[in-house]
């Protein structure tokens, strides 16, 4: 009897391992423009459609050349003269761990969210590391990051706390915690984010120098707002004198609101 239920506990024991166990992924490229490469060993190989990256392996784009790649539903664009190391892909039945790093160039990533599985997305720089959930975001090697929808927690690079982060993960419960914005608090987005994290919501941007100093991203939004209607005064204004009629008066004669989106590249 006893040998019976310590084979029963073996077996359930096993069988939560099993669960539970971690699997390294890989991504599948699905668009190549130009000259793309991945980094094998100790040389650099042209990839097409089709190929599969995998965990620890890096990305180099040349001049006018884009990669796009899918990691179970969430989809990395690495630009032109840009290169970026998938350094974490992993995943369970609980959980998918996505991990670039932006050594030059950009990436922009797009999250997908899906319900009942927890997705860990971060993208990273020498100088910070943006921590996601369901986002549509770029991380600029400058030091610069971008949000379109949803929001990041931002932070300084030399805070990335792995004891912290474990720590987090054991006391927070895993499952569907929904879409992030700009008014949710950085540790709800990510449980790496540590004290003084920069929420960056969608429309926002911000900027951090190698001193861990922060843009505000109002500001930063504010400010291409400021932009974007100083250009559209002057191109009425050139109109108007162009045309021989009168001289426009520039912002103040606009009605209305008008919604610009402009695409700055860094």
């Amino acid at each position: 009897m006893k040998r019976v239920i310590s084979k029963l506990f073996v077996m359930l024991l096993l069988a939560g391992m099993f669960c539970s166990s971690v699997f390294a992924a890989s991504a599948k490229v699905t668009y190549v423009k130009g000259k793309v490469e991945v980094s094998r060993g100790n040389a650099w190989v042209a990839i097409k459609v089709g190929d599969e990256i995998k965990e620890s392996e890096t990305i180099s784009t040349g001049f006018q050349s884009e990669a796009r790649l899918n990691y179970n539903g969430s989809v990395m664009a690495v630009p032109a003269l840009s290169r970026v190391t998938l350094e974490t892909l992993q995943t369970s039945s609980t959980k998918d761990t996505v991990s670039i790093k932006v050594d030059t160039g950009a990436v922009r990533s797009k999250v997908t969210h899906t319900d009942g599985k927890r997705i860990e997305y971060s993208a990273r720089t020498s100088v910070a590391v943006a921590s996601v959930r369901g986002t549509d975001f770029s991380v600029f090697c400058n030091g610069r990051a971008r949000v379109f929808e949803g929001a990041i927690a931002y932070f300084r690079a030399a805070k990335f706390n792995a004891a912290k982060i474990a720590k987090a993960k054991a006391d927070k419960k895993e499952g569907d915690q929904g879409a992030a914005d700009a008014t949710t608090p950085a540790g709800d987005i990510s449980d790496s984010s540590p004290d003084g994290a920069v929420v960056v919501g969608a429309g926002q941007s911000s900027k951090m120098n190698k001193r861990g100093r922060s843009t505000n991203p109002f500001d930063e939004a504010k400010n291409r707002n400021r932009k974007a209607r100083n250009a559209l005064a002057s191109a009425s204004e050139k109109d108007a004198n162009g045309a021989g009629g009168f001289k426009s008066g520039g912002a103040a004669n606009q009605t209305g609101d008008i919604e610009l989106s402009i695409v700055v590249v860094d």
